[in-house]
């Protein structure tokens, strides 16, 4: 298996369950996400934006070292997560209150829209990454 195609399993897998450990297993996720996300940002959030951001850039260059047929196709949507990032990082007050938003309308139904669409985005990565590789 190839860097890709091992980023693209794993990202997708985590992804493509975000449904089912977030809303299936049974547990007060609203409360978890209404912490996670407190009006101080909290200290964890850097250090792992910083962390996803660097393997961003460490996909880009493997991407441009290595010659991996379609390595742009997950180097691309890899990418995608660091417009998240850097929203924590540079915005995080919107982004706390977009989120806490969502938790207060209609008992928090618009977050779980959201975790089904990044189910199906990490079904879609998980495929595209089995086939291509």
């Amino acid at each position: 298996m190839n860097y890709f195609q091992v980023l693209g399993i794993v990202f997708g897998l985590a992804a493509l369950l975000k449904p089912i450990y977030m809303h299936v297993i049974p547990w007060d996720e609203n409360k978890f996400i209404a912490k996670a996300y407190s009006a101080k940002r909290p200290a964890w959030v850097v250090f792992v934006v910083v962390l996803g951001l660097g393997l961003v850039v460490f996909t880009w260059y493997m991407h441009l070292t290595t010659e991996v047929p379609y390595s742009i196709v997950i180097t691309v949507l890899f990418s995608l997560t660091a417009i998240k990032g850097l929203v924590l990082l540079l915005d995080y007050q919107r982004f706390q209150q977009w989120v806490a938003g969502m938790l207060q309308r209609s008992r928090g139904r618009e977050i779980v829209k959201v975790d089904i669409a990044v189910g199906v985005f990490g079904a879609a990565l998980v495929l595209l990454s089995w086939f291509l590789y």
